[in-house]
């Protein structure tokens, strides 16, 4: 991989992450349009505060929607790197708080 490319996704990342809260809004948006009554929860390093520009953003989205159709509209809104999108029945829910922080974003 060359340096431009390099340099190319960290600029990227580096912008996703500082509009972190504008990108987020549009990920809830997106959930919500499929499943109104879906729950959002941002979890993993950038929820705990220990994230850096090479970090994933790890995004919870707590749906009755099938998981295919949650993640494919993600991608079609342009919901991508660095965003690592996990769909989950809500009774899942429980499993993740289990293990991370959570931080409902919608």
């Amino acid at each position: 991989m060359s340096w431009r490319l390099l340099a190319e996704q960290a600029k990227k990342r580096a912008s996703v992450f500082r509009d972190l809260e504008k990108n987020l809004e549009k990920v809830v948006e997106v959930a919500e349009r499929l499943d109104p009554s879906c729950e959002v929860y941002l979890f993993g390093s950038v929820a705990e505060g220990r994230n850096l520009l090479s970090s994933d953003i790890d995004v919870l989205v707590a749906t009755q929607a099938r998981p295919e159709h949650m993640l494919d509209e993600m991608w079609r809104c342009g919901v991508r790197d660095p965003f690592e999108i996990h769909v989950a029945t809500p009774d899942a829910l429980e499993l993740y708080k289990a293990r991370s922080k959570l931080v409902r974003i919608g």
